[in-house]
């Protein structure tokens, strides 16, 4: 490490830009399920009415909601650290990504795995799944009962 002090610096910043990147994935993500959840309400409209009539509470609903969000992101999450593992082992034990001899010192694509950089991943990825529930959770709840089936 002492020798190759400016590749380890530069694999550093790599992996510093590489979580940022991860996370706007995940940001786009997190849009692409309130936009999911933002049309279910739409559809869902006289369904919300009918429940709230019956006597739903807007937690209820909000609940409801966020759950299905929250399922959307867990099984997402969990997939995604899944293939992220599997790419990782495929990596180290295969060594298939090869590097330019005249750049790196190095051969082959190191990769060292890391629970801490995998649980971060997760519970960030977790934490915009449940802040991206909570717009169209909420515009679900305040749904009046009357006007959801007024013109159903």
């Amino acid at each position: 490490m002492s020798r190759n002090r400016n590749l380890f610096t530069a694999l550093r910043l790599e992996k510093v830009v590489t979580f940022i990147v991860l996370a706007l994935i995940v940001l786009v993500a997190a849009f692409n399920i309130a936009g999911m959840l933002i049309m279910m309400a739409l559809r869902k409209t006289k369904e919300i009415g009918i429940l709230r009539a019956m006597g739903a509470s807007r937690k209820n609903v909000m609940r409801i909601f966020t759950g299905v969000g929250l399922m959307i992101g867990v099984i997402g999450t969990g997939l995604g650290a899944a293939f992220g593992v599997v790419v990782c082992f495929l990596l180290n034990r295969y060594q298939f990504v090869h590097l330019p001899g005249d750049v790196y010192f190095i051969k082959n694509l190191p990769v060292k795995m890391e629970s801490p950089d995998f649980i971060l991943t997760c519970t960030i990825a977790l934490a915009i799944s449940f802040l991206a529930t909570l717009y169209p959770a909420i515009r679900a709840a305040r749904l009046e009962p009357v006007e959801a089936i007024r013109y159903e």
